[in-house]
């Protein structure tokens, strides 16, 4: 979506982006710290680890043995050998520009608010709440975005989202479901699947409720042979957020591993010049299995 206002950005925030296991090679924790990771990741919604030295398959291998092998049939592909193998594992995904000498950024649809969903609203047997863990890990970040300022991804409290509205705006929304598309550009049909989940969801540890909007392409409840209102009331609600909620910038050194609960946080990153700039950084979803039992 283009907004059509400016909204505040921080770079501290109250719950979001709190550093954790400072010192300490992801590689080598003990079960208590595993616990300890897990327990701040539900407290805090964005958690961030700095300073990791990792390959593809050692955070493959991390996300796995923090969250167990919940399978969400990534499509395989195989190795590119125009970059470098260390960076590739089964699903483990490259974002950025990684190879020489081009300027085709992969990645680009995470420039806009979104929730990541990934295989979620297709894989049987999941809601859309449920516990979605994302792993981004920076290994070459660009100087600055196109703003000019540093290289930053932005978070959205959505828990804080819902707690800023008005009381009688809460319970109105508290009544309204919304259908979930995969993350491309699906159009609505028969052979496109959907999940229809609450506005106001309640999470699954700590009983709070926020706001899960998915992106806007989600379509309320009522409105669904009038896309073009849905995507306007999808676009109203997420302005009234961003009115009232600051957003939460990251910003990256190489060597962060930010890692964020999708049923708590909406996030959007910031365009860069990849004529300019190089920017490395795997990503990783895994659905914690403790919770779907």
């Amino acid at each position: 979506m283009i907004l059509k206002m400016p909204y505040k950005t921080v770079q501290q925030h109250s719950r979001l982006g709190m550093e954790v296991l400072q010192g300490c090679n992801l590689m080598q924790l003990t079960n208590q710290q595993v616990s300890e990771f897990k327990t701040a990741l539900w407290q805090h919604g964005v958690i961030v680890v700095r300073n990791q030295r990792l390959t593809a398959s050692e955070l493959k291998k991390f996300a796995n043995q923090t969250f167990g092998e919940f399978t969400l049939n990534y499509p395989s592909k195989p190795l590119d050998p125009n970059i470098d193998p260390n960076l590739q594992s089964s699903g483990v995904a490259i974002l950025g520009n990684p190879q020489e000498n081009t300027q085709e950024i992969v990645g680009k649809i995470a420039w806009q608010w979104h929730h990541d969903k990934d295989l979620l609203p297709t894989t049987e047997g999941l809601d859309m709440n449920a516990l979605y863990v994302v792993m981004l890990y920076g290994i070459e970040i660009p100087a600055e975005g196109v703003d000019g300022q540093p290289h930053t991804t932005e978070f959205l409290d959505m828990i804080e989202a819902y707690n800023n509205l008005d009381p009688e705006h809460q319970q109105q929304l508290e009544q309204m479901f919304m259908y979930h598309l995969p993350p491309r550009s699906y159009k609505p049909g028969s052979d496109v699947p959907m999940k229809m989940h609450p506005i106001v969801s309640t999470h699954k540890i700590s009983g709070k409720r926020g706001l899960y909007l998915g992106s806007d392409t989600s379509i309320l409840v009522g409105m669904e042979e009038q896309l073009d209102l849905a995507k306007q009331f999808w676009e109203e609600l997420f302005e009234t957020v961003l009115e009232r909620t600051p957003v939460y910038a990251h910003v990256w050194h190489p060597g962060d591993l930010v890692v964020w609960d999708n049923s708590q946080v909406m996030h959007a990153g910031i365009p860069y010049d990849a004529s300019q700039y190089k920017r490395v950084a795997l990503r990783v979803g895994v659905v914690d299995k403790e919770s779907e039992h």
